[in-house]
């Protein structure tokens, strides 16, 4: 009897040593990865979520975790500060995901989560990577991708729904809503700067200014918890609210983390309606 208890509680140990070692570089590839293994193991993060993918420096406890694991995912070797050689260093056992590449992108925006369509291909990629990894859990991984596909999809049609008649002009304090404006073309969104490493000259400036006169915006939207000097005196002058997307609250807590974070683009969007 006590034998069969002991094999029990080790049951959920021998589990979860039994699932693939997988290693994420910034939260929502998290998020990506925890939905589909779930009930099978946890992803590891290399960038915690309150710090910046764009200016990030590798300790050598993250590169451990690289070295240990079976899978690395990350957007691509531009877009997070110190992966642009991770291919190269990891070892022959560590399988790596560059996933804009996988998507056959190459732009500067590695914000594919915003995009419905760019969110199922990742999970699609991303679960037949990890049945590859690991056949004996084929079934759950694949159950759980349509599940998420199926919340991306429901998002998607809240969206389309919600803005079918009327369109809204957004500011971002650079371009990680392009993919996102390209799914939903109602959406004005125009941006500071091209991409996060990029310094807004003062043409740029006048260029934005230029469309905020034309016909005013409500929000300059940021990821940041602090905005730029720039972004702070901008927002000042035109009267911008400053919203952090990944500071918003109100998601549904059923929700897995990467639907919450599309939860939060959504709450945001009504909250930046004009007001009438």
């Amino acid at each position: 009897m006590r034998l069969l208890l002991f094999l029990l509680c080790l049951q959920p140990a021998l589990l979860a040593a039994a699932a693939p070692r997988v290693v994420a570089s910034i939260a929502p590839l998290q998020e990506i990865a925890g939905a589909l293994m779930a009930g099978i193991g946890e992803p590891q993060l290399i960038i915690e979520n309150h710090k910046s993918a764009h200016h990030f420096a590798f300790k050598p406890s993250h590169m451990r975790r690289l070295q240990r694991a079976d899978l690395v995912i990350w957007i691509d070797r531009h877009f997070e500060a110190g992966f642009n050689r991770v291919a190269e260093i990891l070892p022959e056992t560590t399988r790596g995901l560059e996933l804009m590449p996988a998507l056959g992108l190459d732009d500067h925006d590695g914000h594919i989560w915003y995009s419905p369509r760019l969110l199922q291909q990742s999970i699609a990629i991303l679960a037949q990577t990890l049945e590859e990894l690991d056949p004996e859990n084929r079934s759950r991984y694949r159950q759980n991708a349509n599940a998420l596909t199926q919340a991306v999809a429901d998002w998607r049609e809240r969206i389309r729904n919600d803005w079918r008649n009327s369109g809204l002009r957004l500011l971002t304090d650079h371009a990680f809503l392009a993919h996102f404006a390209a799914v939903f073309e109602r959406f004005e969104i125009a941006s500071i700067q091209d991409h996060h490493a990029a310094h807004s000259g003062l043409k740029d400036l006048n260029r934005i200014e230029a469309w905020l006169r034309q016909k005013p915006a409500a929000c300059l939207l940021t990821l940041e918890p602090m905005p730029s000097p720039l972004v702070a005196r901008l927002a000042n002058k035109h009267r911008l609210d400053i919203i952090d997307i990944t500071a918003v609250t109100g998601a549904k807590l059923e929700s897995s983390a990467i639907i919450q974070r599309l939860e939060q683009l959504e709450i945001v969007l009504k909250a930046c309606q004009p007001k009438t």
